[in-house]
């Protein structure tokens, strides 16, 4: 069986600073076989959410509270293992004395999985993806040319027609009601989307 120890980690640790060895974190979450996600923030200070994931590489960073492009930053998350993450000397993620908490998440099907995706400008754009369920978040955010929000669906957004509503993870606004996922409710192996830029602009990467 595969339980839930196996998928998903919330690990704290002390920041050490410069002067000393990258932090290994050991949380039990095989990364680098199977694939998934590490979140990490400063408890302590007014830093950035951290995103790194193993489909588009340690190296690059998402934040989830702005609406920032993706960036590349060799020193925060380093590298992914077989039970856990290294991170670097950077002060979102190794501050000394500073507090961190970090949250795996490892892909399996029916709890956790990471789709890139090109954009081609079309309503009802099918983005198949390989949870085996039906999901019940999917998060958007678009990696290159101009900078938009997270566009976020979820389940229960709504009680009757969530697919009709989106959120913004990097904002504090209300339910937005609009098509973005065609007032469709995703699927056991796909989800659709409008022809925005913010999900399906042409040419444009998304994750």
């Amino acid at each position: 069986k595969t339980y839930i120890d196996d998928v998903f980690s919330t690990y704290l640790y002390e920041g050490v600073g410069s002067g000393y060895n990258d932090i290994s974190v050991n949380n039990g979450i095989d990364l680098s076989g199977e694939g998934g996600l590490v979140w990490v923030k400063n408890r302590d200070d007014s830093k950035g959410h951290v995103l790194a994931d193993t489909v588009r590489g340690a190296t690059k960073t998402l934040y989830s509270d702005t609406n920032a492009a993706e960036v590349t930053y060799n020193n925060r998350v380093k590298s992914f293992s077989s039970t856990g993450f290294t991170v670097g000397k950077d002060d979102e993620v190794d501050y000394q004395n500073k507090s961190y908490a970090s949250w795996t998440f490892r892909k399996q099907k029916g709890f956790f999985d990471i789709v890139t995706y090109t954009g081609n400008g079309q309503a009802n754009r099918v983005v198949t993806h390989n949870l085996g369920s039906v999901p019940g978040c999917i998060m958007i955010k678009r990696l290159t040319g101009s900078i938009e929000d997270w566009r976020v669906y979820h389940r229960g957004s709504d009680l009757e027609n969530p697919g009709d509503y989106y959120l913004r993870l990097n904002q504090n606004h209300a339910r937005n009601n609009a098509d973005t996922f065609m007032d469709t409710i995703p699927t056991s192996t796909q989800f659709l989307l409008n022809s925005y830029s913010d999900v399906n602009a042409n040419g444009e990467t998304y994750v």
